[in-house]
């Protein structure tokens, strides 16, 4: 082995580097336990109140539903979609397991979300990741759908989305809205899908096959067919970006600016004038090209104290 080789294993044992035991079963383990502890809170939720979910839940949630009206034993008719606030409630186990699972699989099999996960920020990350959030929201998105539409027809891409901004029907509505599809979501689906799912193919197969399979999981995971291929893209672009940086600041601030401003163009009705596309766009290729520019494909990233995300939830 070549002496420098010596040298870096050395530094990195010095260090207290400990070997990384955590894998993909972490992976089946976090997204099963989401799944199965949001029924519950629903059963719960359901067999307390006459909420229904609405139209835009996954099979965990509507597994919830159905087992909330067995438990009341109530028919399964139509009844008040549950209010946001409730819904935010709702959502605690999940995020619960998307966060709780990565950080403690790496405190315990590893050496922590920052090491393993490559949990960290720099103020770059913000105009950068929000830059391209924003313009595959508002130019890639479309433009993928171009062709999908003109083979199955008209189709209503933003209707799951609509149906939970439609809730949002006061202040404190459009707050809760902001914190679930702003700040919940991103944080915790980028810390258990870019981090621990990309990271751990990544460590099994390589980097290609943990880019695609990642962004394949993380679209499925949200059971709407017709937004699998924008979300698919959307996770490639998210997974290259921390490859890119070496953290997952980039994609969490993208994956928050994406959501956002879905939401707010579909609560307060603004639509984006033809020439702001161009703006979006061209601020969405610049911001690529610097991560391009400033690309760490090719190299190890270093972990520096100042990077550490020091608020995670």
């Amino acid at each position: 082995m070549p002496p420098g080789a010596v040298a870096v294993e050395l530094t990195e044992f010095e260090a207290g580097e400990k070997p990384i035991r955590w894998g993909l079963g972490d992976v089946v383990i976090g997204l099963a336990a989401g799944q199965v502890l949001a029924a519950i809170a629903y059963v719960v939720i359901m067999s307390a109140t006459s909420y229904s979910l609405g139209g835009d839940s996954g099979p965990g949630e509507a597994f919830g539903q159905v087992a909330g009206h067995l438990a009341i034993a109530t028919s399964a008719a139509y009844q008040a979609p549950m209010p946001l606030w409730l819904q935010a409630i709702a959502q605690i186990p999940l995020w619960g397991c998307l966060l709780g699972i990565p950080i403690v699989a790496t405190l315990r099999k590893g050496n922590g979300p920052v090491r393993d996960l490559w949990l960290r920020m720099r103020p770059v990350d913000v105009p950068v990741g929000l830059a391209i959030g924003v313009a595959a929201q508002f130019v890639l998105v479309p433009l993928i759908y171009i062709p999908i539409l003109k083979l199955i027809g008209d189709q209503d891409v933003s209707g799951v989305a609509r149906q939970m901004t439609d809730r949002a029907t006061d202040p404190f509505g459009v707050v809760m809205l902001l914190l679930i599809v702003g700040i919940g979501a991103p944080v915790a689906e980028e810390v258990f899908f870019r981090g621990l799912t990309q990271r751990a193919f990544d460590r099994r197969w390589g980097r290609w096959v943990a880019l695609f399979a990642t962004a394949a999981i993380f679209a499925f995971t949200h059971f709407q067919a017709l937004q699998f291929p924008a979300l698919f893209i959307f996770g490639l672009v998210l997974g290259a970006m921390v490859y890119a940086t070496g953290r997952l600041g980039t994609s969490i601030w993208a994956h928050l600016g994406f959501n956002l401003v879905a939401a707010v163009t579909l609560v307060f009705g603004i639509q984006p004038p033809l020439w702001s596309l161009g703006v979006i766009a061209l601020c969405g290729l610049i911001a690529t090209g610097y991560l391009v520019r400033s690309s760490r494909l090719s190299r190890p990233t270093p972990v520096v104290e100042s990077d550490v995300m020091t608020t995670v939830s």
